[in-house]
C-alpha cells in the first residue's frame, strides 16, 4: 500500500549516520523520539539531541525501530522530497497582483498551489503575510524563535494592506510585526508597490513604519508589481513607468540617507528592476551593504559583476577557456547586465567569442523579462530560428529550471530542449558569476544537466 505518510527521504550522506543505519531513498522517517517529524524545523531540532529513537518505514513496506547515542555535533544525513512533510499551508488571500491567479491554464498542477507557509519562510526565505497563522502557529514561531522569517507587507496603511492582500485581517501588520520583533524575532521586509495604490506618500508612511522597528526588521525591498498577459477579469493593474521609477529611487536614496545618519544603515533598498524602467546607474557594490534582498531582485546585478570582476582579476592571459565560441540565453531585462559582461569578459579573454540571445516571454507575455520566468518552450523557439555557426554552445542559466529537477516552468524537460535544437548544443549553466566563470574556463561540457 502506497503511503505519504513522514518524511520521503531522498538523499542519504555516505558519510552520516544514516547511512550506517542503511537508511535508503525511498524510505520515510515517521517520527523521532516518539514526535511526529511534520517539517524540516521539527527534524533539525529533535536531531540534535544525542539519545535518538527513529520510527521508520521502509521502501518495502517493514516498519523499523532503531535506538542509538551520538555525539551533539553528529548528523543523520538525510534529504528530503521536501522542507515540509505535511503539506504545505495555503494561502486564502486574494492578492490584486497573485501570481498564481496570472499563470496561463493547463499547467502542472504545483504551479498552481498559493503558499503562505511561515515554515518555508524560516527554511528558505519565501515571503508570508502572516494573516494565515492560527494562534498555534504564533506560539510555535515564538517558542522556537524562528529567526529571520521574511514578511510582504506591501504597505502599513490598514486600508490600502486589506485592499492589495484581499483580506481583512491584512490591517493587523504593525500589531503583528510588534508581537514578532518584542520576541526578537529579526524580518526581512517587502513592499511589491502598484502604481496609483501604495505608491506616493503610502509608500512613505511603510518606509517609516518599519524603519522604527529596527534592527529586528532589518530591510525592506522595494519592488515593482510583476504582470503577465494573463490577466483576464482581473483587478485592473499597470507596471511602473519611467517617472514613476524616478520617483521611487528618489524616495529609497533620500531615506537611505537619512537612515545612514540614524541608524548606521540604508535599510531600504530598491529591486533591480527600478533602474533598469528609470535607466540609471546601479548603486556600487558597498552600498547594498551585503545584499540581505538578493534573492527578491535587489543588487544581483552589481553582485553578479562583482564577483565576477573579482574573478577576472585571478586569470592569466595565456589562459585557454574551455570552450571558445558561446551564446548566453537571457530575458530581455538582463540584456544591458550581459552587455556589460561581454566587454569585461572579452577583454580578459580575447579568443572567446561571446554572443548573447534575449529571449522574448510568450509564454506569460512580453512584458515579464526576468530570465528566472522564461519558459522551455520559448527557448527551444529563440535557440532554433538564432543563426548557429560551428561550435557555438547556448548557456541556458539554471535559474530558469525548477529547483532541483530538470524542468522548466511550463514542464518541458532539458533533455526535450535538447532534442528540438539538435543539432545545437545546449549547457545548464550555474547563475552565480564564480561558477558560470569556472564551467567557461575549465568544463565547458554538455553531459549532465546540472553541467557542475
Amino acid at each position: 500500500m502506497v503511503t505519504k505518510e513522514g518524511a520521503l527521504i531522498t538523499q542519504v550522506d555516505p558519510n552520516g549516520i544514516g547511512a550506517e543505519l542503511e537508511l535508503e531513498p525511498g524510505d520515510r522517517l515517521l517520527a523521532i523520539n516518539g514526535k511526529k517529524v511534520v517539517d524540516q524545523i521539527d527534524y533539525l531540532a529533535l536531531t540534535a539531541e544525542e539519545y535518538l529513537q527513529l520510527r521508520v518505514l521502509k521502501h518495502s513496506g517493514d516498519y523499523l525501530e532503531l535506538e542509538f547515542e551520538k555525539d551533539a555535533e553528529e548528523y543523520l544525513g538525510l534529504g528530503f522530497e521536501t522542507a515540509v512533510f505535511d503539506g504545505i499551508r495555503t494561502c486564502s488571500n486574494h492578492c490584486l497582483f497573485c501570481f498564481v491567479h496570472q499563470l496561463p491554464p493547463g499547467q502542472r498542477s504545483s504551479l498552481y498551489i498559493q503558499d503562505d507557509d511561515y515554515r518555508l519562510s524560516f527554511l528558505q526565505g519565501s515571503y508570508i503575510t502572516l494573516t494565515n497563522l492560527t494562534e498555534a502557529d504564533w506560539e510555535r514561531i515564538l517558542k522556537m524563535r524562528l529567526s529571520p522569517l521574511y514578511i510582504s507587507v506591501h504597505a502599513t496603511d490598514p486600508l490600502i494592506r486589506r485592499k492589495i492582500i484581499g483580506s481583512k485581517a491584512g490591517g493587523a501588520i504593525l500589531k503583528q510585526i510588534k508581537r514578532l520583533a518584542d520576541a526578537g524575532i529579526s524580518l526581512h521586509t517587502q513592499a511589491v508597490i502598484c502604481p496609483g495604490i501604495n505608491d506616493g506618500p503610502i509608500l512613505e508612511k511603510t518606509i517609516a513604519d518599519l524603519a522604527e522597528f529596527w534592527p529586528q526588521v532589518e530591510s525592506l525591498a522595494i519592488v515593482p508589481v510583476g504582470l503577465t498577459g494573463h490577466r483576464h477579469k482581473l483587478f485592473q493593474l499597470r507596471t511602473p513607468n519611467r517617472n514613476e521609477a524616478d520617483r521611487v529611487l528618489e524616495m529609497v536614496h533620500r531615506y537611505q540617507g537619512e537612515f545612514l545618519k540614524k541608524i548606521n544603515t540604508r535599510f531600504v533598498f530598491a529591486a533591480d528592476e527600478w533602474y533598469i524602467i528609470a535607466r540609471k546607474h546601479f548603486p556600487s557594490d558597498q552600498e547594498y551593504e551585503g545584499y540581505p534582498q538578493l534573492d527578491n531582485g535587489v543588487g544581483l546585478i552589481q553582485w553578479f559583476l562583482t564577483e565576477l570582476d573579482l574573478c577576472l582579476l585571478k586569470i592569466t592571459p595565456s589562459l585557454q577557456p574551455a570552450v571558445d565560441k558561446i551564446v548566453i540565453v537571457t530575458g530581455e531585462s538582463a540584456l544591458g547586465l550581459w552587455d556589460e559582461v561581454k566587454l569585461r569578459l572579452t577583454k580578459v579573454l580575447p579568443q572567446l567569442k561571446l554572443d548573447i540571445l534575449p529571449v522574448v516571454n510568450r509564454f506569460l507575455g512580453p512584458s515579464v523579462t526576468v530570465t528566472g520566468l522564461l519558459s522551455g518552450r520559448d527557448i527551444i523557439s529563440a535557440i532554433q530560428n538564432h543563426p548557429h555557426s560551428a561550435g557555438e554552445i547556448y548557456l541556458v542559466p539554471e535559474i530558469t529550471l525548477k529547483q532541483g529537477e530538470a524542468l522548466f516552468l511550463d514542464g518541458v524537460s532539458v533533455n526535450e530542449l535538447r532534442k528540438e535544437c539538435h543539432p545545437k548544443k545546449i549547457a545548464i549553466v550555474p547563475t552565480r558569476a564564480s561558477d558560470w566563470l569556472d564551467w567557461i574556463i575549465n568544463k565547458g561540457c554538455v553531459d549532465d544537466w546540472r553541467d557542475r
